[in-house]
């Protein structure tokens, strides 16, 4: 198995995810819940995208360097994306519920792709 490949594959598989939910939530959901399940969906991609992104970027040959960097670009991501939430439900008209779920797509990317792993990996006679 490359394993060079698993976060691009896990950020395609959340994409997915993020535009089933967005046609399921824009059909069958009210607008607000739309609007937040649209923005919590963004917000946690493109954190994602950065956080992988930062990572290929940095210097492991140089360790105390790169675990300073790494962490100090984790933390202003997540002070960022609390603020970003904040400003989203104080001033604008979203669902919270909607809100999470949309925060939520990267982690169900995540279980798609484990089953998937798991489904291709299973012997001929445990199917």
């Amino acid at each position: 198995m490359n394993f060079q490949k698993i976060p691009k594959i896990w950020f395609f598989l959340s994409g997915i995810v993020f535009l089933v939910g967005f046609v399921a939530c824009f059909l069958f959901a009210p607008s607000q819940f739309t609007l937040g399940y649209t923005a919590g969906g963004a917000l946690v991609l493109v954190n994602a995208w950065l956080s992988a992104w930062r990572i290929k970027k940095s210097d492991f040959f140089n360790k105390g360097r790169a675990v300073v960097s790494l962490l100090g670009g984790f933390y202003f991501r997540l002070i960022f994306l609390g603020l970003c939430l904040f400003v989203l439900i104080k001033f604008t008209k979203v669902d919270p519920v909607g809100l999470v779920t949309g925060l939520s797509v990267v982690p169900a990317g995540l279980f798609v792709m484990l089953t998937l792993i798991y489904i291709s990996n299973r012997r001929p006679e445990e199917v």
